[in-house]
């Protein structure tokens, strides 16, 4: 570094000068101690010093992909193409273009309080006869097979005959307000659907209903306990705890749960929410029709088990396409893997790709699976009929049939972020165990109404892996701004657009057009996340993009920032505020509730010269030249303060401008200076008295001796 400023200065004579000099090669040591400073971590840019005659200007090179690291909230970067244009004044330059393209993008990262946020929970519930709503009545149902029950229209209670829905009936209340204390960080909401009909001979008669809509305003805990009341218990179970006709003659082995959940999951006849989490629990004790699934129905208690035995013994396994108002759902429709080749016909694919589901708080609906104890899924129910090949209690078959019954339940809740819970004998495939107990449905006219253990399933019910993880909400600005710095101006037409996504997906609602802002005599750009005020908020593992053009409107022929921006790199690279903003996201972020703004950080572009008609490049005028008559008295060498580097040490630099001192120093301080002593005559006092030999004038004809001519 010590030969920098000899190589450019030159020599001077006269001894104020050197003085200058030396004091712009200190500040330029200075200046470039910066840029070199923290040796053990990589320097944030790179000052780049050209010879003055080779380019004019001072050149930054920076990143072309520049980073506002966050630890939370948004992860701000930008980047511009191509890395050269020419000036509107000069459009003839070797760049060829006048246009740079922008991009900026915002990442939703991690981060703040792990707090759920509002979710609503749909309970499905089944009402096969065994879920405990048997119409052991005189005039009601056929017993079939079932010893304790037999004969029909006895007026006995089938064996295992849970006691699920008169508890869930009768407790409804306490499970919405036990599920709110649970979760106090969440706004919970409630709903209710019930089902269970296959509708189709041979195991169903088909007087029951495969959906069915209950509560579809999703309520506060605090209304739910009366709203199943009002229309659950009294319309449904006809103010009693058994649903009318339902016998063995209905089917138990298996139900319409894929059509029930279908329609859940897309919202027939529910008030789902956008700004809510959404949340399914699932409660029966039956497999879904899916191929993976059978279930034999000759070794059951079913009313025609033996009239059919060896011909039909299984369950239909396609599920029938059903008519929603929205319109049909698929025909075999899966459960948790598609049985028709498309892999979006499944429950669990619907349960993330349903639109419901992804404009969801969470972008999923997690369905939690609750299988009731009862003779389908207890393999040792006395209530399975002994006098049947490979059937009976704890027969190869019927051990078969409850497996599959709950291994759904397991892979279901797997498959959706979800919970299960069941009999404690069986244990999930992921080594979920269950903690359900034996508690039975009890006399028809005084029934078992305590459930402890399936009431501290339903109180922990899961919300899925999903937290309130918003990293960026609204405030009363656009969430995003660019702001054009220098002579840096957003194009005439700048073909803005944006993209979002959420869950890997574009979002439907991306505000893809830009707000034109005005900011003094600047055209500036603005964007939201999204066009729907509920959904312009960011959450984790959110993407924002937007593109635009730039042009120059003139000098200076040098590298310059293309935004306004205050970051640490920003200063060095010259950018600043403009009218007191900036390029910037302002949000909410997680973790308070006060509105932020952040800075992006800097692009640079080169604006180029035109090229003269020769094909040389036009330099600009040089600099005026070095003042002969007088001298100017040196500045005061400046104190020298501490100040952080982008690298987070601190050195010593001088308490000026970087940018401003750089640039005066490579313009002055080397650019070549030569200063030349004049000759001068001057008069001098004579000497009084005889003159000696050297004093005497030419004049004299001598030979003057040491003068000086």
């Amino acid at each position: 570094m010590t030969d920098l400023p000899r190589r450019h200065l030159g020599r001077a004579r006269r001894a104020s000068v050197p003085m200058v000099l030396l004091w712009l090669g200190t500040a330029v040591v200075v200046a470039w101690s910066l840029a070199s400073a923290a040796p053990n971590s990589t320097p944030a840019l790179t000052h780049s010093i050209p010879h003055p005659e080779a380019s004019p200007g001072f050149a930054v090179p920076l990143p072309a992909y520049s980073v506002t690291p966050q630890s939370t909230g948004l992860s701000l970067a930008i980047r511009s193409s191509p890395s050269a244009i020419c000036s509107e004044a000069d459009p003839g330059c070797p760049a060829g273009t006048g246009t740079a393209r922008v991009t900026l993008s915002a990442d939703a990262i991690g981060g703040g309080d792990l707090t759920w946020p509002a979710v609503q929970i749909a309970f499905v519930l089944e009402t096969t006869p065994y879920d405990g709503v048997y119409d052991s009545s005189p005039n009601g149902g056929e017993a079939g097979s079932d010893r304790c029950a037999s004969p029909s229209y006895s007026g006995k209670i089938l064996c295992e005959e849970s006691n699920g829905v008169p508890y869930f009936a009768s407790h409804a209340q306490a499970i919405a307000d036990a599920i709110q204390q649970t979760n106090p960080h969440s706004q919970v909401s409630f709903a209710l659907v019930d089902f269970f009909s296959t509708a189709g001979y041979p195991w169903d008669d088909g007087d029951g209903l495969p959906y069915h809509v209950d509560v579809r305003q999703f309520v506060p805990a605090s209304e739910f306990g009366g709203a199943v009341t009002d229309s659950f218990q009294r319309q449904v179970l006809d103010g009693a705890g058994a649903y009318p006709d339902s016998d063995l003659s209905d089917n138990f082995l298996h139900s319409s749960s894929i059509t029930a959940l279908y329609g859940t999951i897309t919202g027939s006849g529910l008030a789902w929410a956008n700004d809510t989490h959404h949340v399914i629990v699932w409660i029966g004790s039956t497999a879904p029709r899916d191929t993976s699934y059978p279930e034999n129905y000759c070794v059951s208690p079913h009313e025609l088990a033996t009239k059919f035995a060896g011909t039909a013994c299984y369950g239909e396994m396609c599920e029938p396409a059903y008519g929603f108002p929205t319109g049909l759902s698929p025909r075999c429709e899966g459960w948790v893997h598609s049985s028709d080749g498309n892999s979006a016909d499944s429950i669990a694919a619907l349960a993330h790709h349903a639109p419901a589901c992804i404009d969801s708080i969470g972008h999923v609906c997690t369905v939690d699976t609750i299988d009731l104890w009862n003779t389908p899924t207890d393999p040792g129910s006395v209530g399975w009929p002994v006098n049947r090949t490979d059937g009976g209690p704890n027969g190869p078959i019927v051990y078969e049939n409850a497996v599959n019954i709950l291994k759904a339940g397991c892979d279901l809740a797997s498959a959706t972020g979800g919970t299960w819970d069941g009999p404690t004998w069986y244990t999930c495939p992921d080594g979920t165990p269950g903690s359900l107990g034996p508690v039975f449905h009890g006399s028809s006219t005084n029934p078992t109404l305590s459930n402890p253990t399936l009431f501290s399933a339903l109180s922990h019910v899961g919300f899925g892996p999903v937290v309130d993880q918003e990293a960026a909400g609204p405030t009363a600005r656009p969430m995003f701004l660019f702001v054009p710095f220098g002579n840096i101006r957003v194009a005439a037409n700048p073909q803005a657009t944006a993209a979002c996504t959420r869950g890997g997906a574009p979002l439907p609602s991306c505000q893809q057009n830009a707000s034109i802002l005005h900011l003094g005599d600047l055209v500036t750009l603005g964007w939201n996340f999204s066009t729907n005020a509920t959904l312009d908020r960011m959450y984790v593992g959110d993407l924002w993009t937007a593109s635009f053009n730039v042009v120059a409107a003139g000098p200076p022929y040098a590298t310059v920032p293309i935004d306004a921006c205050i970051t640490s790199t920003c200063a060095v690279a010259g950018s600043g505020s403009a009218f007191g903003t900036y390029t910037s996201a302002s949000f909410v972020p997680d973790v308070n509730d006060s509105a932020t703004t952040i800075s992006f950080p800097v692009a640079t572009v080169l604006v180029e010269l035109a090229v003269s008609p020769t094909g040389t490049t036009t330099l600009p005028p040089p600099p005026p030249p070095f003042p002969t008559s007088t001298l100017a008295a040196p500045p005061a060498i400046p104190v020298l303060q501490s100040v952080a580097s982008a690298a987070a040490n601190t050195i010593g630099v001088a308490n000026i401008s970087l940018q401003a001192a750089a640039g005066g120093f490579l313009s002055a301080g080397f650019t070549r200076v030569v200063v030349r002593n004049r000759e001068v005559a001057m008069r001098i006092a004579a000497r009084v008295g005889p003159m000696s030999r050297y004093d005497r004038p030419t004049s004299e004809q001598t030979t003057g001796v040491g003068r000086f001519e």
